[in-house]
């Protein structure tokens, strides 16, 4: 009866709080490597918060850069940010788990917990498989677009760079990362292969996959084209990607055919617009000048950028799930219905609150960063919202004030990376008390709204 007593009392873990402390881990483990003079071409000791600004954007798979990935960085320097892009990519307690899991064949209740909400599985039985097919589809994955890639890069920069190129490159759009290594003499990230449909279409399919989710790969290795079969988060996910995939195209060759996709061949400008609208959900490569955008592209970036990719995947922003939540809720109070019913299911109550408070979360955090930001440094209201949004979304796109930022704001850039890529209601719920609050009926009270 003791020892139940003692367990009774002990305050239970927030796994949460686990996830968080892992990923400062390894950002402050790797902006520590990146501070060493073997880390820049320059063999010089790099300041601390370039290093840690490095480290963030990296192990948050976001891809701002206050300084160029190709030029400042040493082969040494390139392969630890490669590194954080793979470990923050597929996510820490990921690994952690699947070494738990081959080292003992029946792993821990805690483990698999932290599987759980590393990789994005829906209950404990499905941590294993999840598993299995992140780290067996991130390789297959990463190496075929390696090797596609490769038909290009090994032409133009020669073998043993050309291999390097495929690789990392294939590893940061899978990761939805966006950080490149072609320097800048070649031009800002993916523009000199703006008329290149092997190379944007590749880059364009790794990301898709790697922001689809892992629990929809399942699905989709499972069940193959019978979507009828997909679970329900699947198909609602699917759903929602195709809608913004679609949208963001035929608006993005609306908005730029005589702005960022001027002097294009008709064809071009449509694989641009397919490219931005895709590299916009948290990838971060451009093939285009982001500063070139109209005012109305400019605005449809912001959004798609704050939406981001899927639940349980590499890519960042409130997720495709949680925005298609937040405008079913809406429909659904306009047609003045009491419940959300898609693909013939009910959405629960505590869901559709979620939804709204990361919506919120994110909304708060980009606003009081951007008003933040302006007043530090003064840089315009596009450029700064432009940025913050794509911080907080993990995408990497910037009009190019990155480099530009104070330190102070780049701080709120690395906070804002940060909290995005661990989610911006785990970062709430991870300070807050494990212990469940009892419920008490009270009597409603009125209030008018709208």
């Amino acid at each position: 009866m003791a020892i139940k007593k003692k367990r009774k009392g002990k305050r239970s873990i927030n796994y949460t709080s686990i996830i968080l402390l892992s990923f400062l881990l390894v950002i402050i483990v790797g902006a520590g490597l990146l501070t060493l003079p073997i880390s820049s071409k320059s063999g010089d000791w790099t300041d601390i918060t370039t290093a840690l600004f490095t480290a963030t954007s990296a192990t948050c798979v976001t891809g701002l850069i206050v300084v160029d990935t190709g030029t400042f960085w040493s082969p040494f320097g390139k392969i630890v940010i490669l590194i954080l892009i793979q470990v923050g990519g597929l996510g820490i307690m990921t690994i952690i788990s699947l070494i738990a899991i081959i080292f003992a064949k029946n792993s821990s209740l805690h483990s698999r917990s932290l599987a759980m909400q590393a990789a994005g599985a829906v209950s404990y039985h499905t941590v294993y498989d999840i598993l299995k097919v992140i780290f067996i589809g991130t390789a297959v994955c990463e190496f075929t677009g390696a090797c596609i890639l490769s038909i290009r890069f090994i032409p133009k920069f020669g073998v043993w760079r050309g291999i390097w190129f495929s690789v990392f490159h294939s590893v940061s759009a899978f990761c939805n990362a966006g950080f490149d290594v072609f320097g800048t003499s070649n031009g800002s990230s993916l523009t000199q292969f703006a008329s290149d449909p092997l190379v944007l279409i590749t880059i364009a399919a790794l990301i898709i996959i790697g922001g689809i989710g892992f629990i929809v790969w399942g699905d989709v290795i499972k069940h193959g084209i019978h979507f009828k079969l997909y679970s329900f988060h699947s198909k609602v996910a699917l759903s929602t990607t195709v809608a913004l995939l679609l949208i963001g195209t035929g608006t993005m060759a609306l908005t730029e055919r005589n702005s960022a996709f001027e002097g294009m061949t008709i064809a071009e400008k449509i694989l641009n617009a397919f490219f931005q609208s895709t590299t916009l959900r948290t990838a971060g490569f451009a093939s285009v000048d982001q500063a070139d955008l109209s005012s109305g592209g400019t605005v449809i970036s912001y959004i798609l950028m704050f939406i981001g990719g899927t639940s349980g995947s590499t890519a960042g922003g409130v997720k495709t799930t949680t925005f298609a939540i937040f405008v079913l809720t809406v429909i659904t109070t306009i047609a003045r219905k009491n419940d959300i019913v898609v693909f013939k299911r009910r959405i629960a109550d505590k869901t559709i609150k979620d939804a709204c408070s990361i919506i919120f979360i994110y909304l708060l955090n980009v606003i009081v960063a951007t008003i933040a930001i302006c007043t530090i440094d003064g840089f315009t209201t596009a450029d700064t919202l432009f940025e913050t949004v794509s911080a907080m979304a993990t995408v990497g796109l910037s009009r190019g004030i990155t480099a530009s930022l104070s330190t102070a704001s780049r701080y709120i850039i690395i906070f804002l990376m940060f909290v995005g890529r661990i989610g911006g209601l785990s970062f709430i719920l991870a300070f807050s008390s494990t212990k469940k609050s009892q419920s008490t009926d009270r009597p409603t009270g009125p209030v008018i709204i709208g």
